[in-house]
C-alpha cells in the first residue's frame, strides 16, 4: 500500500468502521404468523409459507405426544438435595433448570483408558442433556434456603433407572464380598459397612 501502511492494518479498519454502523435488534415481525411449507410459492422473510389467509387451527396443532415415546418428570431439590449417581440405560435425559442452582455432571465410558467426567453449573433457565445410558447426577449447591426446580424429559417412554450404589450394595442376594474386595480395593469390612447402608 502507499506510505508503507500495511494491507491488513486498512482492512481491520474498514472492519471496525463497519461494526460501529451496525446494531442488532430483533425486527418487529412481518405478519401474526407464518405457517412453513415446502410446496408454497410465497416467499416472506427469506422462508417459504403459506398464505396467512388460507391457515387453519391444524397448522397450529401437534398431536404425536399423545403416543407413549417419552417420559418427563418434575424433581423437586431440597437444598443440598442430590440425585443420586444412576443411569438410564434405555433413553437419553433432558433437563432445564426452573428454579434454584444445581450442580450437574455426567461420566463418560473407559475412552483411552479414563472415564472422563463432564460437570456444570446450572442457573434458572440453563439446559443440559445426560448421554443415553451414561451415569450421572444432579445435586442442589445452593444455600440452606434455596430449594431447586427442574423438569426432566427421557427419549423413551421406559428409559429404566439404575442406581449405582443400590445396585452395587443392596443388591438381593448380595454380591460376593470377594468381588466387591477386589473391585473397590477395599477391607471387607468397608463393604460390609456399605452393604449395611442399603438394607
Amino acid at each position: 500500500t502507499e506510505k508503507g501502511v500495511p494491507t491488513y492494518l486498512i482492512t481491520v479498519l474498514l472492519f471496525a468502521l463497519a461494526c460501529s454502523l451496525a446494531s442488532a435488534f430483533d425486527p418487529s415481525p412481518l405478519q401474526d404468523f407464518r405457517v412453513g411449507s415446502k410446496d408454497s410459492t410465497e416467499f416472506v422473510n427469506g422462508m417459504f409459507c403459506n398464505d396467512p389467509k388460507c391457515a387453519t387451527a391444524n397448522d397450529f396443532f401437534f398431536s404425536r405426544l399423545v403416543k407413549p415415546s417419552i417420559s418427563v418428570a418434575r424433581i423437586d431439590f431440597a437444598p443440598y438435595g442430590l440425585n443420586l449417581p444412576h443411569t438410564h440405560p434405555c433413553g437419553t435425559e433432558v433437563i432445564v433448570v426452573l428454579e434454584g442452582t444445581l450442580y450437574v455432571g455426567f461420566v463418560t465410558s473407559n475412552i483411552d483408558n479414563r472415564n472422563r467426567l463432564f460437570t456444570k453449573v446450572l442457573n434458572k433457565g440453563d439446559v443440559f442433556v445426560f448421554p443415553v445410558g451414561l451415569i450421572h447426577f444432579q445435586w442442589n449447591m445452593g444455600n440452606t434456603n434455596t430449594n431447586a426446580l427442574v423438569f426432566a424429559s427421557l427419549s423413551s417412554q421406559n428409559p429404566g433407572v439404575i442406581m449405582i450404589a443400590d445396585s452395587v450394595f443392596g443388591a438381593n442376594p448380595p454380591i460376593n464380598s470377594k468381588v466387591l474386595t477386589k473391585a473397590f480395593q477395599v477391607d471387607k469390612n468397608v463393604i460390609n459397612y456399605l452393604e449395611q447402608q442399603f438394607k
